[in-house]
């Protein structure tokens, strides 16, 4: 009577995307050293009587020359996915010191001074409001004749220490109503981060922007 094949005992789960390269290689030399002792057993423990079938050693190589194989495509994916990260990072980090605009309503006070940014429908005027932490208004400020189209406008004699405040923009009707405006916020980049799951990020002080929600980068956060 033929041994039942043993090849279902070897280990079939292939290495994790944590796992390293080198740890990688080690598993599957590893895996193709256990094989072969198993085939060797198997042959040595036979009935010599009934030997086990050619067919039966046919399907376990072709078992395991698919489980190689597959071995082998995920380590060649973690490599793609390790060397695309890579480039992602080199790319952010060309943006190390440069001005990121995205949506948001947060702007730097300097010195009695900011610059906020927002998207007018159409020509007019349009009031700006600048709020401390605690959503106190501590500036108000009309500006006049404004071109259609993304704004950015200079803010001054804000009495408030440097920092970030957050702003809102309406835009003034000629009877003196008022419609709230997109807002948009520049803010440098200080930093870059390798999130994982979430890609790559922008630090930007104390908050983290993705770069797919970059809409424009800019040397300087001037007015224009």
């Amino acid at each position: 009577m033929g041994t039942t094949p043993i090849f279902g005992t070897i280990p079939t789960t292939s290495s994790t995307s944590s796992t390293s390269g080198n740890n990688s290689n080690k598993s599957a030399e590893q895996l193709r050293l256990d094989f072969l002792k198993l085939l060797t057993t198997q042959l040595q423990y036979q009935d010599p009587l009934s030997p086990t079938d050619n067919t039966q050693f046919t399907t376990q190589l072709a078992q395991f020359s698919s489980l190689d194989s597959q071995n082998k495509s995920n380590e060649l994916l973690q490599k793609l996915l390790d060397a695309q990260g890579s480039g992602g990072m080199n790319q952010a980090v060309s943006y190390m010191g440069k001005w990121v605009i995205g949506s948001g309503n947060q702007t730097a006070v300097k010195d009695g001074s900011a610059v906020v940014r927002f998207q007018m429908p159409t020509a007019g005027n349009a009031n700006v409001r600048i709020y401390n932490q605690f959503g106190q208004l501590i500036k108000s400020v009309d500006v006049e004749n404004l071109q259609a189209g993304e704004r950015s406008v200079a803010i001054d004699g804000i009495a408030a220490a440097n920092g970030t405040y957050q702003f809102a923009v309406s835009q003034v009707g000629s009877d003196g109503s008022q419609m709230a405006l997109g807002t948009l916020q520049a803010q440098q980049v200080t930093g870059v981060v390798n999130s994982g799951s979430a890609g790559i990020l922008l630090q930007l002080g104390d908050r983290q922007m993705a770069l797919t929600d970059v809409t424009r980068i800019e040397l300087s956060n001037t007015p224009g």
